[in-house]
């Protein structure tokens, strides 16, 4: 019986140790357990948060960097055209400008040449009147001589 006591004894106080264990320690041991589980599952879920916003994050700067790197080349093309412009243009008014000048200087040694000529004719008007009276020992006028000329000129 002893034995048997002993067992039963050991048996009750197994069940009263079991049920204070359930009643007592195991919810709390539970919670901890569940709210640790929890913690750890939101944890997951905010890594793999992390790592698709990561993704996004990514894939938007990829779009900005292509985009930025598109504008800077837009941007360069947009210079090079119009540096290309301002020498074409600077060019033509370079151009435009020679050929004032050319004709200007043309138009100037033309007058020169003109006035050239007409200081030798009225030296050599000068050189024949004076010839002229010397031969002829009588004096002729400008006007007289001009009339000569014209005629000469008339019949030729």
């Amino acid at each position: 019986m002893n034995i048997n006591a002993t067992l039963l004894a050991q048996a009750v106080v197994m069940i009263v140790f079991v049920a204070i264990c359930w009643r007592y320690i195991y919810p709390p041991i539970l919670s901890v357990m569940q709210e640790r589980e929890k913690r750890i599952s939101d944890g997951l879920e905010a890594a793999k948060k992390a790592d698709d916003s990561l993704e996004e994050a990514k894939l938007a700067f990829d779009k900005e960097l292509n985009q930025a790197k598109a504008e800077a080349a837009d941007i360069l093309e947009k210079a090079n055209t119009r540096a290309s412009q301002i020498v074409s243009d600077a060019s033509l008014k370079a151009e435009a400008e020679a050929e004032k000048i050319m004709v200007s200087a043309s138009t100037s040694i033309e007058n020169e040449t003109n006035k050239a000529k007409e200081e030798l004719r009225q030296q050599m008007s000068d050189i024949i009147i004076d010839t002229t009276q010397k031969i002829l020992g009588d004096e002729i006028s400008k006007e007289k001589h001009e009339d000569i000329l014209k005629k000469a000129a008339e019949e030729l």
